[in-house]
């Protein structure tokens, strides 16, 4: 067979290739030093003496229909006279720990971005478990660590990762999208380890910080960032407002006769819904349960209103319509929707910071799609840090694969 071309695919700096034996499935090619070459000490360069050589086998990738090549080379362990050391010289590019050479590992981690880890098998004959720590070795090799010193907007929310409320917080650059950390828990501790990572200088340079309105994420920011503006994301608050709104629906069902609570059954969502995502039957639906019930008809009429508030560029037209707003939410009779108008003029200042730096956290909510995909593709989360570095990958890589 002809192996001219194929020996340059095995081409390692101090061998030469003795032997390439090729099966329908197995590959095997045998390595020997090459006498030209001097051992080189790996600390001073010096030339080191033989003590004893030892034959070894590394992986490497699949070559044609050989899903199985195998590198069948000279280990030799040397002694340096000149500075002491004793090592053991393999050829460049094999890393003796995982006996496969970092080409096979590096493809095994591109696979991991595609493919379960169960699944990486069907390409390359690596269990999972192997693919595990390829994966997670060469992420934490090749992956930059986070740009901590050019943050000016940042974007903080948490996500449930676990069954019973397992929570982790992430932190993302809200002008570039990076994954700067994430850490187990929602409270102040594990967004407190973030800013314990930035230097006062690092800090300074932050000007907005766009989160939702959780207690402990506020502490911790107005502590660490003095000067920073904190920016209530609108659609946090949006969300708050439909969880009044059902709230109320469930409050008038409760008290409703039977025929009513035909009507106010199954429209939740409905009345959520904008009007272009609404059916002709969903509409009317709708219309029907508006005409029949006072109090919803007032939390879907402010649901509206809410909504306009984002639309104002100058912040004292945005103060003076929320005012307004929250006065209608007042007079409104209905207790839920005026503990919520109480409650935004307590943020009026994270609210209305929007205007001056119009910034949600939309991109931290869409990240989190990658998140639950990630998961279910994996079947769960075993290892916090490698999800955290699979996360990073998928941040600086601008999005998940096609």
């Amino acid at each position: 067979m002809y192996m001219h071309g194929i020996r340059k695919l095995f081409r390692f700096a101090g061998y030469v290739v003795e032997k390439i034996s090729m099966t329908d499935d197995l590959a095997q090619v045998n390595l020997r030093r090459d006498k030209r070459c001097r051992l080189a000490c790996p600390a001073c360069d010096a030339t080191m003496g033989r003590n004893r050589v030892k034959t070894q086998t590394a992986r490497d990738l699949p070559l044609g229909t050989a899903l199985q090549v195998v590198l069948v080379y000279e280990a030799i362990q040397g002694r340096c006279s000149a500075c002491g050391l004793c090592t053991t010289i393999h050829p460049p590019g094999i890393d003796d720990h995982a006996r496969a050479t970092r080409r096979l590992q590096q493809f095994v981690s591109r696979l991991a971005r595609f493919l379960p880890l169960s699944h990486i098998d069907e390409v390359v004959p690596v269990d999972d478990a192997t693919a595990f720590r390829w994966d997670k070795a060469m992420l934490e090799d090749t992956l930059p660590l986070a740009d901590l010193d050019n943050l000016r907007v940042l974007l903080i929310d948490e996500k449930a990762v676990r069954k019973h409320h397992g929570y982790v917080t992430l932190v993302m650059n809200g002008q570039t999208g990076e994954l700067l950390h994430m850490a187990e828990g929602k409270k102040k501790a594990s967004l407190q380890s973030f800013f314990d990572k930035l230097s006062k200088e690092q800090k300074q340079r932050i000007v907005a910080v766009g989160m939702d309105r959780a207690g402990a994420y506020r502490t911790v920011v107005q502590a660490e960032l003095p000067d920073a503006d904190i920016v209530f994301d609108k659609f946090h608050l949006i969300a708050n407002y439909h969880a009044v709104i059902d709230e109320v629906r469930r409050a008038e069902w409760r008290k409703a006769s039977a025929a009513d609570k035909d009507v106010i059954k199954g429209q939740r969502y409905n009345l959520f819904r904008n009007p272009i995502n609404r059916t002709g039957t969903q509409t009317h639906s709708l219309m029907a349960l508006l005409r029949m019930n006072r109090n919803l008809a007032v939390a879907y009429i402010l649901k509206d209103g809410l909504g306009k508030l984002w639309g104002y560029t100058y912040r004292k037209s945005a103060g003076k319509y929320l005012a307004k707003w929250c006065g209608w939410a007042a007079v409104s009779g209905v207790e839920a929707l005026r503990a919520f108008g109480r409650s935004l003029l307590r943020a009026e200042e994270e609210v209305l910071n929007y205007c001056k730096h119009r910034i949600t956290t939309a991109r931290l909510e869409a990240f989190n799609n990658t998140v639950s995909r990630l998961m279910h593709r994996a079947c769960g989360v075993r290892d916090m840090g490698y999800l955290y570095l699979k996360l990073r990958q998928e941040s600086l890589s601008g999005g998940p694969p096609n």
